[in-house]
């Protein structure tokens, strides 16, 4: 009975030493995740970045004072006086980074610390951390070695230990000639890595003009032009021959119309498939017609040179694609009301502002990037990989999506779907995804659909959600601005609608992303009397950045001191 009470309580203890280290390190991570401890941590590194600043800058003109007095003692002796403004201790740093490190470029480091604490101090990205950090790794030795070869003889160490040493050894490998065409080169390649600078060379000029232009002209001298001197004023774009869909030639007409400004498309006739392309804003100049079908193209491959039966993929793939439509269009105002009118609560708020666009990022034009060779390959994969378990297909398309690209399949006549369904893993394994989902058949068609993740995905940004069209002039009640579907269509429904909302997944699946998604477009289309939020956040991380707002569009509860319920209880 003894061994069995001591077991016993052996056990309660393991277990309350266990339930003691959990809540410490949930006690760790909500300290780690306050953001009073960034505030702290940010003034910190800005505090190291001054005093850094300050500990090189005096050193520049008290460092032949101080140079004999350097020891590793002098941090711990109370009767070395010295020049420098921090005293012993900026005496001691300023040596360790200057005279026996990179010289003058160790004022990089006092950048790295000072983005470092803006960045925690304001709780969001001022500058980029990562970026810094490489031009930190770069910049350190390219200066010093630029430094020391520059003021060769100098007597303050300008390029420090790091860069004497490296002139030296650049100097007894490749001379002193091959070491200057080094750094030039490094210089350069650090500055186009850095700053992207445009070398545009001068165009030739090219024989147009606009018909305006030559009308003035005619009218001057009153001189009759040929056929021929028209010809030489037609805009390139619009003269030479164009292939038509079957791969002949078609002439093009020598019509006088240098108004005209068509975009010339090129078509790749090495491919059997064939993108169909996004909307255009002006038609182009030789149109197939004979090849368009509701939206899809599709151009048959050329004479290949012969192969084996088993190698032939007559199949073609068909890519479907929607066009975007997003317009840039302000946000509608709040109409004022008259006195005659009844009673309207936005009019206790009239100065209100909406919020503008223009506080998004934009993330240029954000077209879906295709890549007919990824196409091909998967579309070859796909069908080798069923021709191997004795299932053949009709037809297959493809519709690209900002991430996932939806391949649809017709089976053969007498193929079982369950078959196509079981094979998922071993279609995955042999595109090289990460997983591929497999829709079997896609509701209201009747194909067998497979998702595959792009190589290359599309960035979906929330201000051509909110610019759209679409959000613009709805007439839901509560409009949230997902993301968008496959087909490249943006995804905006009516949270009122919804009887509930569950969002969950894993760690880095977007659950913040898409919350963050549904609080913003709420905040652009309603007015703080349409609307008001109660927000619970017990982790204290994810809706801290809304407190900026609790005059406006946060219901707080009586008593309570701050809108954002933070209690567990």
């Amino acid at each position: 009975m003894a061994t069995k009470v001591k077991s016993a309580k052996s056990k309660v203890s393991v277990k309350e030493t266990l339930k003691s280290e959990r809540e410490e390190k949930v006690a760790v991570k909500q300290l780690l995740k306050d953001e009073r401890t960034h505030k702290i941590a940010g003034t910190l590194f800005l505090l190291i970045a001054f005093l850094l600043f300050i500990a090189f800058s005096s050193y520049l003109f008290t460092w032949d004072e101080d140079q004999d007095k350097f020891s590793y003692q002098m941090l711990l002796a109370n009767d070395i006086k010295v020049e420098n403004m921090l005293g012993t201790f900026g005496a001691f740093i300023a040596e360790i980074f200057i005279r026996h490190g990179f010289g003058i470029a160790s004022y990089l480091i006092c950048t790295f610390f000072f983005v470092c604490g803006v960045n925690l101090f304001f709780g969001k990205k001022v500058f980029s951390v990562k970026r810094n950090l490489k031009y930190l790794l770069v910049g350190l030795p390219l200066l010093s070695i630029i430094a020391s070869v520059i003021m060769k003889g100098s007597i303050f160490p300008f390029g420090g230990f790091a860069g004497d040493n490296s002139r030296d050894w650049l100097y007894n490998r490749i001379g002193q000639v091959g070491t200057l065409a080094v750094l030039a080169v490094s210089v350069l390649v650090y500055v186009i890595w850095r700053f992207n600078p445009s070398f545009n060379v001068p165009a030739k000029k090219t024989l147009e003009a606009s018909e305006e232009e030559l009308a003035d002209d005619m009218a001057e001298t009153n001189v009759a032009v040929s056929a021929e001197e028209k010809e030489a004023f037609v805009p390139l774009e619009i003269r030479g021959n164009k292939m038509n869909g079957d791969g002949s030639m078609m002439q093009v007409p020598d019509q006088f119309n240098p108004a005209l400004n068509h975009d010339i498309q090129m078509v790749e006739r090495d491919l059997s498939l064939v993108i169909a392309p996004t909307k255009k804003e002006e038609p182009p100049l030789a149109p197939i017609p004979e090849q368009v079908d509701n939206g899809i193209i599709s151009i048959p491959a050329v004479n290949r040179p012969a192969k084996k039966q088993d190698d032939l993929l007559p199949i073609e793939l068909e890519i479907k694609s929607v066009p975007e439509k997003s317009h840039e269009e302000p946000v509608a105002a709040v109409k004022h009301q008259t006195l005659d009118t009844p009673y309207d609560p936005i009019l206790d708020l009239r100065d209100y502002k909406y919020p503008k666009l223009e506080l998004l990022e934009a993330h240029g034009s954000e077209k879906i990037v295709q890549d007919p060779n990824e196409l091909e390959t998967n579309k070859n994969q796909i069908i080798n990989t069923l021709k191997n378990y004795d299932i053949q297909i009709q037809k297959i398309s493809a519709t690209v999506g900002p991430t996932v690209t939806l391949y649809e399949i017709i089976p053969a006549a007498g193929v079982r779907i369950s078959r196509i369904k079981n094979l998922e893993d071993d279609i995955a394994l042999s595109l090289a995804a990460l997983g591929i989902r497999i829709i079997a058949p896609i509701p209201g068609k009747g194909t067998i659909g497979i998702e595959v993740p792009n190589a290359k995905k599309t960035i979906v940004s929330m201000r051509t959600l909110l610019s759209s069209e679409k959000f613009q002039h709805n007439t839901f009640s509560l409009p949230i601005a997902i993301g968008k579907k496959i087909d490249n269509e943006n995804f905006i429904v009516d949270l009122a609608s919804m009887p509930h909302l569950l969002m969950a997944g894993a760690t880095g699946q977007g659950k913040s992303v898409g919350l963050n998604a549904i609080l913003v477009s709420l905040l652009y289309k309603k007015h703080p009397s349409q609307l008001k939020f109660v927000l619970v956040d017990p982790k204290k991380v994810e809706l801290s950045i809304y407190k900026t707002i609790e005059k406006h569009f946060l219901a707080k509860l009586p008593g309570e001191e701050d809108a954002i319920i933070t209690e567990t209880k």
